[in-house]
């Protein structure tokens, strides 16, 4: 197995992996084209969404983009930097689950994200650190959007801070 750096460039982003092809994992895919991935896999169970999607960010970005047709446990693939469970696999109450993945897969070298916020410690993200892979949980997507719905809702801006620190300590975080 080839070793990474896990140095890179400022400004630089490398292959995304997607896990799933609904809203959440549409906005991770099409933001990171947009700031300049190269390439993204998106892993989905439901063909037609997954390959949507896959065709969205060719036509629409520079992206390179991959379907991988997610009915077994899916190897992911040995170039990928960024990991995103964007499923509500291991939301609550089914916090025991996870992610469909070769986990032996996941390396040092990944920062593996979940968008799930409850509970923000996922299976997905405790198996990932078993593996030495950066992780980071779906807490800040959450303020992020409540705090977006409070200026919309009240014209005042959202104490992101105060909203932040409120969820940690209700998360023992």
């Amino acid at each position: 197995m080839k070793h990474r750096s896990t140095h890179r460039p400022v400004g630089i982003l490398y292959p995304i992996q997607d896990l799933g092809a609904g809203g959440a994992a549409r906005a991770i895919s099409v933001e990171c084209a947009l700031a300049g991935a190269k390439k993204i896999y998106i892993a989905n169970i439901e063909r037609e969404q997954g390959e949507e999607l896959v065709k969205l960010l060719k036509e629409k970005t520079k992206a390179e983009a991959e379907f991988i047709m997610w009915d077994h446990a899916i190897d992911i693939p040995e170039d990928t930097d960024i990991l995103s469970n964007a499923t509500s696999v291991g939301l609550y109450p089914h916090t025991d689950q996870k992610p469909n993945i070769n986990y032996d897969t996941v390396t040092e070298t990944m920062v593996v994200t979940d968008v799930i916020f409850n509970d923000p410690h996922s299976l997905f993200l405790q198996e990932a650190e078993k593996r030495g892979a950066k992780t980071v949980n779906g807490l800040g997507m959450l303020v992020n959007q409540g705090a977006l719905n409070f200026t919309m809702w009240t014209g005042v801006e959202a104490p992101v801070e105060v909203m932040t620190e409120t969820l940690r300590k209700e998360f023992g975080l």
